[in-house]
């Protein structure tokens, strides 16, 4: 006791002091093999090391905002096409979103040191823990496999161009035992490789293992189920869909009924941590920095301004218009809203006044746009509106587009920027509410924000977010299906699930009979559509584009270029730290 007792307050002193690694870096695996309670210890490190902020390199502190959590969702989501940044900020997340990163900053360096770091620390453990010693043992010992792989995914995807790319593009290094200190680059077949076989690791001890921790409901710890859904999203990264199906069979088999009955989307950010949809999520509580003084720097932080939020994302006008085709989509009606109304399109138009809002361009020195208004615009009988802009009238026209309505200017003398030739125009609930005043506006910006990461214990900038979910799952079987061929019955059996639940049913409802006369020339292209919906701003869009060899249309407002990036860009893999550089001497990605 008296050993396990010195480690436990070895272990606390670590949180604030500057060691190189945290928990069980600091120990060797033969220190932990003589403690085999403190394994538990060591292994619950790696989820701290996931939310805390912690020194980097001798500083004196850690520096405001320097989340690996933060970071990660930041970098796997702006760099899709469902946020809009209205313009540069002092946090460097605008660099990432615009494709421009810097090696030197905070958030490239952060993440990279604090992926090893928990990399070298579930090394250790596994390296410690023994094999069918007991249940818990293994049950720990697959966590840790676990860690390993879900930190090299995460690096290999940010890092290194997309597996469909080609397995021998260079990877990111690859750490596998507590005497890894590899500095050359494996290649990304390796790196994926290795992901696999420590994910199946990872199910053998967790299927053999048990935790008391993971009873009563709780989503906070690593399960089986984690292990599985997360390989199956690494199968369908590597195009092998027979696996991903088989490993979604698995998890289908006992998921819980409100994965196909629903649940109330808005009240799902509150508890993330014990309702059903979830099956892994990183826990935070109001003893947790973010419910403080440095909740401004939380993933809610950019997405809502209540409280301490700076509300600098903003969702894409293509996916607005998006959810509008259906605007009943309950993930719309719970988590999207303007700033001080949530008027739905139906709504707006029937009141007869709606303003209507444009791209164009910012001057002649940039790339990017931002939005044009015309306010109090007129709603006529045929559906069409009027707008005055610059003291000239114009009229916006509905016009069907794969069984939907968009808006075009025909007039040649429209400054409104143009996609494919066309000046099209965004129908929007009015916003001037009162003369003078744009309330739904930042600047130049019209204001939608998402409370996907809000209000847990009534806190505006908390959440416990979710890494793995049974939405998820869901779509990643009707991607595996619609790629199989002679499977998109399959298919959109899973998308009508999908879209059951979100009150997407009747006219609404996506059949084998009607998809394409909606619009998707594949089922694959619906599917990736739903996945669009059900998982924005939880840091997948980017890499469902790319890996299925897709261009990303990013032809909408933003201080990011207008441009269209093909999934063979080199700017698609984000530059490695330099300090890594410097220290390695491995090759930075090309630009």
């Amino acid at each position: 006791m008296k050993k396990i007792f010195v480690i436990i307050v070895a272990l606390l002193a670590l949180v604030s002091c500057n060691m190189d690694f945290y928990s069980s870096d600091s120990m060797t695996s033969s220190q932990l093999a003589d403690n085999p309670s403190s394994a538990v210890y060591t292994t619950d490190g790696l989820y701290t090391l996931l939310k805390e902020r912690i020194a980097y390199k001798g500083q004196s502190g850690g520096e405001s905002g320097n989340y690996y959590i933060r970071h990660y969702f930041q970098f796997a989501e702006l760099r899709g096409d469902n946020i809009t940044v209205s313009g540069k900020s002092e946090d460097p997340f605008t660099e990432a979103y615009m494709y421009s990163e810097d090696p030197t900053h905070k958030n490239i360096y952060y993440t990279w040191w604090m992926a090893y770091k928990i990399i070298n620390a579930a090394n250790s453990n596994i390296a410690s823990i023994k094999p069918g010693d007991t249940a818990l043992s293994d049950h720990l010992l697959g966590e840790n496999y676990f860690f390993r792989a879900m930190m090299h995914f995460h690096m290999v995807t940010l890092f290194a161009m997309p597996y469909a790319q080609g397995r021998d593009n260079p990877g990111v290094p690859l750490r596998v035992g507590i005497d890894a200190s590899t500095t050359t680059r494996a290649t990304v077949g390796e790196v994926y490789d290795q992901i696999v076989e420590d994910l199946k690791s990872a199910k053998t001890y967790l299927a053999n293992g048990e935790d008391e921790r993971i009873k009563g409901g709780s989503k906070v710890y690593v399960s089986l189920d984690a292990a599985r859904a997360l390989l199956s999203r690494v199968y369908l990264y590597m195009g092998m869909n027979d696996e991903c199906i088989a490993e979604c069979n698995e998890l289908m088999d006992h998921a819980p009924s409100s994965v196909t009955s629903g649940y109330d989307y808005a009240d799902y950010p509150t508890h993330t941590y014990d309702h059903p949809e979830t099956i892994w999520c990183l826990r935070l509580d109001n003893n947790d920095d973010w419910a403080g003084e440095h909740a401004e720097a939380s993933i809610a932080s950019m997405y809502i301004k209540d409280g301490n939020g700076w509300g600098e994302h903003y969702m894409s006008d293509i996916l607005m218009d998006n959810f509008l085709r259906y605007p009943q989509d309950k993930r719309f009606t719970s988590y999207i809203g303007f700033t001080t109304a949530n008027l739905s399109y139906p709504v707006a138009m029937a009141s007869g006044k709606v303003t209507v809002v444009f791209p164009i361009r910012v001057n002649d020195k940039t790339n990017a746009r931002s939005d044009a208004f015309a306010f109090d615009c007129t709603v006529n009988g045929d559906g069409s509106v009027d707008f005055t802009y610059q003291s000239k009238n114009y009229k916006a026209v509905p016009t069907t587009v794969n069984t939907y309505t968009e808006y075009y200017v025909q007039d040649a003398s429209f400054p409104g920027e143009k996609l494919d030739g066309k000046a099209r125009v965004f129908i929007r609930p009015n916003t001037n509410r009162s003369a003078g005043v744009r309330n739904n506006m930042g600047g130049d910006y019209l204001i939608y924000y998402c409370s996907k990461f809000s209000y847990q214990d009534g806190l505006p900038m908390m959440t416990s977010p979710v890494f793995l979910r049974w939405g998820e799952v869901v779509l990643n079987r009707a991607e595996a299906y619609a790629k199989k061929g002679g499977m998109d019955a399959q298919a959109i059996a899973d998308v009508k699930l999908i879209r059951d639940r979100a009150g997407l049913t009747g006219d609404a409802e996506m059949t084998l009979a009607n998809y394409a006369s909606r619009g998707y020339a594949t089922v694959l292209d619906l599917v990736l559509d739903e996945r669009r919906k059900e998982l924005c701003y939880e840091g997948h869009r980017a890499f469902d584009v790319f890996r299925n060899n897709l261009p990303m249309d990013r032809r909408f407002v933003g201080c990011h270029d207008w441009e269209i990036l093909q999934p063979n860009d080199p700017r698609i893999a984000m530059l490695i730290p330099l300090d890594e550089i410097n220290t390695s001497g491995i090759a930075q990605n090309k630009r």
